[in-house]
């Protein structure tokens, strides 16, 4: 075996090894004394394989034969093993170890002739271990978002995400800090812009590593916010930076220049379908891990290993929509209502009749809207379809309307108004465009029962010091930004980088998709994460409206 430490090995010479003094010889005192300490053969072989060991380089071999002889009692090979152990465990990069054997030769015996040796090992064994402290592996994170100006202020609401996950896993805190005499209140201060205070703003990131330091000062009038490093972790995560330009093309020569010039373990991005479509080809083609943390269409990472889906997509909601109503719900049977034209809610209910059909989940009949006018007259709607029949409705245990596009919640409670005209109250399935609807009454007479991919309990203690640390970095809260898609993606940002940072590592060899699969489902702020079925999240949260307010089942 070779030494792991040259710097270190090239130190000691051979007749630094020597049980005798050098030089003169020992003294007749020192003979004297050595002749009273007893002899014992074995821990001597022990000894002369270590050394043997040693000097050929075999330094694994060369520690554990030299521990044998502390096995034995007291000989006049004890404290010359020991040190020499000592030196073994130098070169092996062992430093702890190396510190642990040395400090028992000194505390056991320290009248021993070979205390200078020892502290000399311990010095640099001590001096290694420091210098390890400071250099720590490092798992390179690319971030491939948009930079133009239709897409900028999404682009940064989850890069300030991605950050503050990166930065809590660094181990790096902020905190305000108010002057002499000044009573500190969440409410009594402001923190200037992202761009301004820090000097990552993606404008300026672009095109370059962005590193997150470990110290740094803002002052805010007569207020300071303080960025301090409060933990070591035993490894840091670095982002780097690119803009995807909001093209196909962009997003290939970004994802590209991660991969070459970066050298990145990871990507985070691009948003969209269409982007991160082009993105995966490149991370496929150079077996690079890509997570696309908003794109919806299957095509995205259909047929690739390497790229992953956290936002599931749109037929697949249907789909688990369905495994819900007949696994958890316990119904036998569901029909289908969606209006014709809107690509997505006929997305969600292909998924959803094609799940029902594997799981042996009857879907009595599918009704196709022709207007969004139609949701408010569904008995009309019915009868006026011959394929149902009265006794078909009836039996009907749920009704699947999946919502969506334009004017989805004033379409939710024209649904809800139609579906009041009935008879019959079957139980109401849907999607996320059911939910906080202010129609908390009418959608509790149907239970009405949804799936959501991303769901946010403000009064989670997690959420509430996520607020908070997203207020020290911005100056204002997500709740504060521009658009609810803006809010959505801080929280978005922060759990996909939270979920890869809490499940790879640093590591010599690539990173592998298994290691997304294996994961245990993640529960983040805002995501689920579970990838053990593919790659494309399978995560939702349900929800179902009763006795006027909104429950989470799931």
């Amino acid at each position: 075996m070779t030494s792991r430490v040259p710097a270190v090995a090239q130190l000691f010479l051979l007749g630094s090894f020597l049980l005798i003094g050098v030089g003169s010889g020992p003294s007749a005192a020192m003979a004297q004394v050595r002749d009273t300490i007893p002899r014992n053969s074995d821990a001597e072989l022990m000894f002369e394989q270590g050394l043997s060991a040693f000097e050929q380089g075999d330094f694994e071999t060369a520690a554990e034969r030299l521990r044998l002889v502390s096995d034995y009692e007291f000989n006049r090979k004890t404290t010359a093993a020991l040190v020499m152990q000592g030196k073994a465990l130098l070169r092996l990069g062992r430093y702890r170890e190396a510190v642990d054997v040395v400090d028992t030769l000194l505390n056991r015996y320290p009248e021993t002739s070979y205390e200078a040796e020892a502290e000399r090992v311990r010095k640099l064994a001590r001096e290694q271990i420091e210098e390890n402290n400071q250099r720590v592996d490092t798992l390179h994170i690319g971030i491939a978002l948009p930079m133009t100006d239709e897409y900028v202020g999404f682009s940064q609401a989850m890069f300030n995400g991605i950050r503050l996950a990166v930065e809590g896993h660094n181990g790096l805190r902020r905190r305000y800090v108010p002057p002499p005499g000044l009573q500190a209140s969440s409410d009594s201060f402001e923190v200037a812009a992202t761009a301004r205070a820090y000097g990552d703003s993606l404008a300026e990131a672009e095109g370059r590593r962005t590193v997150t330091t470990a110290t740094d000062t803002v002052r805010v009038d007569s207020m300071q916010v303080v960025t301090e490093q409060v933990d070591r972790p035993e490894w840091v995560a670095e982002m780097h930076f690119r803009s995807t330009q909001a093209t196909p093309d962009g997003a290939r020569a970004a994802v590209d220049s991660l991969i070459r010039r970066d050298d990145v373990d990871i990507i985070i991005g691009p948003l969209f379908s269409q982007t991160a479509r082009a993105a995966g080809e490149v991370a496929e083609q150079t077996s690079t891990l890509l997570v696309a943390p908003l794109a919806t269409e299957e095509s995205v990472s259909e047929g690739r290993d390497y790229v992953f889906q956290t936002n599931p997509t749109i037929s697949l909601r249907g789909r688990l929509m369905a495994r819900f109503a007949s696994e958890s719900l316990l119904l036998e049977n569901a029909a289908v209502i969606y209006e014709r034209g809107t690509s997505e809610s006929r997305r969600m209910a292909e998924g959803f009749r094609q799940e029902a059909e594997e799981q042996g989940f009857s879907v009595p009949f599918t009704l196709r809207l022709d207007t969004p006018r139609d949701w408010t007259r569904l008995p009309e709607v019915v009868e006026e379809d011959t394929t149902i029949t009265d006794s078909a409705f009836a039996a009907t245990d749920g009704v699947y309307l999946p919502i969506s596009e334009g004017n989805a919640s004033g379409k939710v409670q024209d649904a809800l108004t139609g579906m009041g005209r009935f008879n019959t109250e079957p139980r109401v399935l849907g999607n996320s465009s059911w939910h906080n609807l202010s129609v908390e009454k009418e959608a509790s007479a149907f239970t009405a029962t949804y799936a959501n991919p991303f769901y946010v309990d403000r009064t989670r203690q997690e959420v509430q010091r996520f607020i908070r640390r997203y207020r020290l970095l911005t100056g204002k809260t997500p709740d504060a930004l521009s658009s609810p898609r803006q809010q959505r993606l801080t929280y978005t940002g922060y759990d996909v980088a939270h979920f890869l940072l809490s499940t790879l590592s640093p590591s010599a060899a690539p990173v592998r998709p298994a290691a997304l699969r294996s994961a245990a489902t993640y529960e983040g702020i805002g995501l689920r994460v579970d990838f053990q079925e593919g790659t494309v999240n399978r995560a939702l949260f349900f929800h179902r409206y009763r006795n006027n307010q909104i429950e989470l089942l799931r």
